[in-house]
């Protein structure tokens, strides 16, 4: 039976661990820019890992629950691409074109969904192939070519700023405490972890298993939309090409934050650390003028070493869960 004393403490490590990694890359980044601390540059940081935030929340209850969706990037781009040709082009009110876009993307999470939960393919093996489903179809809607975004309205979700901060950061925040509750407060995120920690054991507890696995990819594609909506107001336009293999920043954000692979543990809490520090190494390489390539080999290194330390806390988990 595992020490639930140990557990708490090893939570506690980890909390104190991210933090101790931003700190010294926020330190270290400090001293070698003059441009790091200042405000305007602490926004620029946030905004530029809103769009990777928000789907990393969600994602982290989809991690929980021993899924996983790599198709999140190209979701972002379809519909951020939809959202703004409807908005732009057809002249939809954005107060429905918006509500539109999210629903595409609820879609494309349930085509996910039902070929997970009711078919049982591997989460992986479909969301491979969904993500060139996806991405093909963004090029398909518009020919291959981009959107200008004109709309106040698409741009205020993207970097207009509203208390001083811009409203995607704000977006972010929002997603990030709603998926922190429902992960600690509700009787659905209690379902989510243990749907996560033994699908078979949930199953005989009463829960719905392939209900619970289809909802939360319902919920990932809203949050993949809502992610391209913001995007599509950041950039002023909307590409296909948008967010290509921002799945791999959200997996690396899940992964930093001690989310398991194996599903039935994680924090959306240090999700959120996972983001700050993959967003203050790539916002510190741009200050210093690190070569893009340079920067690229540290993105993967970065990927390696959490998914490293994931495996290694599995290992160690395996070796301690009867103390």
């Amino acid at each position: 039976m595992a020490n639930p004393l140990k557990s708490r403490w090893a939570d506690y490590v980890r909390y104190l661990s991210l933090i101790g990694v931003l700190a010294g890359l926020m330190i270290f980044f400090s001293f070698r820019s003059p441009y790091f601390f200042t405000a305007e540059n602490i926004s620029n940081l946030l905004l530029a890992v809103s769009v990777i935030g928000t789907m990393a929340a969600v994602s982290t209850l989809l991690i929980i629950g021993r899924g996983i969706d790599l198709s999140l990037g190209s979701i972002c781009a379809l519909c951020g691409l939809l959202t703004s040709m409807l908005i732009e082009e057809l002249h939809v009110p954005w107060m429905l074109g918006i509500p539109l876009g999210l629903l595409a993307g609820g879609i494309c999470g349930a085509f996910n969904g039902i070929i997970v939960a009711r078919f049982n393919i591997s989460p992986i093996i479909t969301t491979i192939g969904t993500l060139s489903v996806f991405r093909g179809l963004a090029y398909v809607a518009k020919d291959g070519q981009p959107v200008l975004v004109s709309s106040d309205q698409l741009l205020f979700f993207g970097a207009q700023k509203f208390l001083g901060l811009p409203a995607s950061v704000w977006i972010l925040a929002a997603v990030l405490a709603l998926c922190h509750f429902i992960a600690l407060r509700t009787t659905y995120g209690r379902g989510v972890f243990a749907v996560g920690a033994s699908p078979r054991a949930a199953l005989i507890a009463g829960l719905d298993v392939p209900l619970y696995r289809f909802s939360l990819y319902v919920a990932s594609g809203v949050s993949a939309a809502l992610a391209g909506i913001m995007m599509s107001g950041q950039a002023g336009t909307a590409t296909p090409s948008a967010a290509n293999a921002y799945e791999l920043w959200v997996i690396t954000a899940v992964l930093l934050g001690g989310t398991s692979l194996n599903g039935g543990s994680g924090s959306v809490a240090r999700t959120a650390l996972g983001v700050l520090i993959i967003g203050v190494l790539n916002n510190g390489m741009i200050l210093v003028s690190v070569p893009t390539f340079y920067q690229i080999i540290a993105n993967g290194t970065l990927l390696l070493a959490a998914v490293i330390i994931d495996q290694l806390h599995q290992s160690r988990g395996a070796v301690l869960k009867d103390v």
